[in-house]
């Protein structure tokens, strides 16, 4: 067995798991919309943290990465240059979607991230804000924002009711740790196992050209 059919085999093998990872990262993308709708509901202080988006375009990528995988082992099976070459450029343009979007997760896992996103608006003093802040508290189970005591003094006034609590940064933190940094890790990953599939499948057209069985190949 030649080059070009073992990196045809493989493209086939590949794009098969691939397929049913991108109806995975689907189902994830349905799970962090969820969530997501929960955090908009709840806490109005991250209003601004375009999770709901996020999760959208995490569903588009896992369907996208499904059906252009499906188009990858019919391409290689049936040796059809067409099918190969629609899906070389879109997993290429699904790569890069994939890469900003684990990176733009990712850089929110971050003290500075969250800080600029509420630490302003959590210490502002009106009612408002201090109902803002039960709520929030009241979510993620927590009390005060850079430590347990700084949001019960005069002028803010909140009441926190928990034994041992953990700050509301550090809470937040960890839920965007638990629910979206993995999402960030798996798209970052996959988005590199699919620059591989790039370039079996870039081999395969190439060579493909120059192979003596060409006319075995669909145009």
């Amino acid at each position: 067995m030649d080059f070009q059919e073992c990196g045809r085999w493989l493209l086939v093998i590949v794009n098969s798991i691939f397929t049913l990872c991108g109806f995975g990262v689907f189902a994830a993308g349905i799970f962090l919309l969820v969530k997501a709708s929960e955090l908009e509901q709840d806490v109005e202080l991250l209003k601004d943290l375009p999770l709901t988006t996020t999760s959208y375009v995490v569903m588009f990528i896992g369907l996208a990465l499904a059906i252009t995988s499906v188009i990858g082992v019919i391409g290689a099976l049936r040796k059809n240059r067409v099918f190969l070459t629609v899906y070389l450029f879109v997993i290429f343009a699904v790569v890069l979607i994939q890469l900003c979007i684990g990176i733009y997760l990712y850089q929110y896992d971050s003290d500075a991230s969250i800080n600029a996103l509420v630490e302003e608006k959590w210490f502002e003093e009106n009612e408002g804000a201090r109902e803002k802040r039960i709520d929030y508290q009241d979510f993620f189970q927590c009390c005060g924002w850079n430590n347990v005591y700084d949001s019960r003094g005069a002028g803010y006034d909140t009441p926190c009711p928990r034994e041992n609590p953990e700050t509301c940064k550090q809470a937040t933190l960890d839920w965007l740790s638990q629910f979206f940094t993995p999402v960030a890790i798996v798209a970052i990953t996959f988005a590199c196992l699919e620059i591989f599939a790039l370039i079996a499948t870039l081999g395969i057209l190439c060579t493909s050209k120059e192979s003596e069985d060409d006319d075995d190949w669909l145009v």
